[in-house]
C-alpha cells in the first residue's frame, strides 16, 4: 500500500484496509533512488541497522519532529518573559572614560506559551524478508496510536514525497541492531577555550547572529572544569553540543538555540548516545534545566561544586 501525497489529514481515508489494533510500520523503499534525500535526512551511507533522528530542514513537519514547538494563548492575559541582551556604557576612570558591559535580563510582555516537545521519531534503515532495503519508522497500532501514526506518515511524506505501509502480513520487518548517527564526538581530551571554540565554530555559527556571544559565553563557562569530551549533534540533533565529566557522573547538555535551556544529565555517555532526543529531553531523565537567563552562571557553577 503506497501513499502519495503532500500531507494527510486523517488515517481513516486513507488507510481504509488497516483494521484496528494491526501493527503498522511506515517506510521508504527504492533508496537508490533517493540519496540525495537521504543524505539531508542525515545518512552519510546506507549502512543497514543505523538510525537517525531527521534534520528539521525539509519543512514544519520535520521542524517539530526535532525541536517541538510552542503555542501561543491569545486568549489569554500577557505575561512578562525576558530576553538576554549586553548592556554597554562608558565609565569614568579618572579623566578618561573606560567602555564597559554586562548581561542584563530585560522584561517584556508576550502571550503565554507552552512548549509541545518534539515527537523525535527516528527513521531507521533495515531490510525486509525479501531482503529489500527500507528506511522505516517504529511500529504502531492502528486505532490506539492514530495522532503518532499521523506525524510518522506526514514525516515521510514532507521528506521523500511518498511512503508505503507495511504489516507483518504483507512484509515482515527483519530486526537489525540500532546504531545511531545522532553525534559527531570530537577529539578526545581537556583543550582550551580558543582551541575548542574553533572546533565549534562551524556550530556555532548557525545560530542567529545576536545570540552567538552568549553561547560563546556559556559554553566558554562549562569548558573552563575542563570536560573530558566534547560531541556535538547531528541532522535532527544540530544544535546541540554534550561536554561531559565521566569522572563526576556528569554531562551538559547546550542548546544553541535562545529560549531553551541547559540540561544537567546524570547518566553514562554510552546510554546518551543510544537515547531517542525526547528520552534525553524527559524530566525523567536529566538532574537539572538551566534556563537561559542571567543567572545561568552561577547555576551552572553549582553543578560542579
Amino acid at each position: 500500500m503506497i501513499i502519495k501525497k503532500r500531507r494527510i489529514r486523517d488515517i481513516e481515508s486513507n488507510l481504509p484496509a488497516v483494521k484496528d489494533g494491526q501493527k503498522i510500520i511506515i517506510g521508504v523503499k527504492n533508496l537508490d533512488d533517493k540519496k540525495v534525500q537521504l543524505k539531508r535526512v542525515g545518512f552519510e551511507s546506507i549502512d543497514i541497522g543505523t538510525s537517525v533522528l531527521p534534520s528539521p530542514v525539509f519543512g514544519p513537519v520535520s521542524r517539530f519532529n526535532a525541536n517541538g514547538k510552542n503555542l501561543v494563548h491569545k486568549d489569554k492575559p500577557k505575561e512578562t518573559a525576558y530576553r538576554t541582551i549586553e548592556w554597554h556604557w562608558k565609565q569614568w576612570h579618572g579623566k578618561d572614560t573606560i567602555d564597559m558591559s554586562k548581561l542584563v535580563d530585560v522584561p517584556y510582555k508576550r502571550y503565554p506559551r507552552s512548549f509541545v516537545a518534539p515527537p523525535s521519531v527516528e527513521l531507521k534503515l533495515t531490510t525486509s524478508t525479501k531482503r529489500e532495503v527500507l528506511l522505516v519508522t517504529p511500529m504502531y497500532t492502528m486505532g490506539s496510536e492514530v495522532g503518532a501514526l499521523l506525524h510518522a506518515i506526514n514525516l515521510l511524506l514532507e521528506i521523500f514525497g511518498e511512503c508505503y505501509v507495511y504489516t507483518e502480513d504483507l512484509d515482515e520487518i527483519i530486526k537489525t541492531e540500532t546504531v545511531r548517527l545522532n553525534w559527531k564526538i570530537l577529539p578526545e581530551g581537556k583543550r582550551p577555550w580558543q582551541q575548542l571554540k574553533n572546533e565549534l565554530n562551524p556550530v556555532i555559527s548557525k545560530a542567529r547572529k545576536g545570540k552567538r556571544k552568549f553561547i560563546e559565553k556559556r559554553l566558554e563557562t562549562i569548558n573552563a572544569f575542563e570536560p573530558e569530551f566534547t560531541a556535538v549533534g547531528t541532522a535532527g540533533f544540530a544544535g546541540y553540543i554534550i561536554m561531559g565529566f565521566p569522572s563526576s557522573d556528569v554531562f551538559v547538555l547546550e542548546s544553541l538555540y535562545y529560549g531553551n535551556a541547559t540540561y544537567v544529565l546524570g547518566t553514562n555517555w554510552e546510554s546518551i548516545s543510544k537515547f531517542t532526543k525526547a528520552e534525553i529531553l524527559n524530566e525523567n531523565l536529566h538532574k537539572d534545566r538551566i534556563i537561559h537567563r542571567v543567572s545561568w552562571f552561577d547555576k551552572i557553577k553549582s553543578v560542579f561544586k
